[in-house]
Parts: C-alpha cells; structure tokens; sequence
C-alpha cells in the first residue's frame, strides 16, 4: 500500500471518528422569578455572577418576569422596584439546565 493511500485512510479514518461521537450539549436555565409583595411591585431583578459578575436582568411585569440562557452557577439576586429601595442582595445557586423557579421577597 502506498504511502499516500495510508495517509488519506488514516485521515478519513479520524474524520469518521470525529463525526460519528456525539457531542455534549450545555444547556443554560430558564430562571422565572416570583417577587412576592402586596402590591405586585414593578421592577427589575438583576441576577449577578459570584464568578464573573457577568449580570442578567429582567423586568416584572404583575410580579413577575423570566430570564433565559442563564449558566448554572452561584450569583447575587436583587429587585429594585420602580419606586423605592432594592432589596439586600441574596445569595441563589442557578442550576446548570431546566427550570428554576425564585421567589423574592419585596416591601
């Protein structure tokens, strides 16, 4: 067999082997917050890496609001309603795939 011939099976050999192992998928969360409060209070939830301070954001809407391709990790969480004082910033881990549900606490 010539040499050539021996280069390009072993090349199509690691392509073959390249192409048929599947890859993994890395998923993000979808985070739906829950801002429990009499009145319903309007704002902006701002969730914050602990690891790079990277932040997501989303705006309540009745309570409520979601943000997604969140990557799973441990991150600060604050509202801070349209009027008034944010809330104490707390701790959350987001876990690296699904749904994750907060429920936040507001004056």
């Amino acid at each position: 067999m010539s040499r050539s011939l021996r280069h390009l099976l072993l090349l199509f050999a690691i392509a073959l082997a390249t192409l048929t192992v599947p890859g993994v998928a890395l998923a993000d969360a979808l985070v739906v917050v829950t801002v429990d409060s009499p009145s319903h209070a309007e704002g902006v939830v701002t969730l914050t890496s602990r690891a790079d301070a990277h932040t997501y954001s989303c705006t309540t809407h009745q309570g409520s609001c979601s943000v997604d391709g969140v990557p799973g990790g441990h991150y600060s969480v604050v509202f801070t309603p349209t009027t008034g004082q944010p809330t104490d910033a707390r701790g959350v881990m987001i876990a690296p795939a699904g749904r994750v549900e907060l429920h936040l606490a507001a004056p």
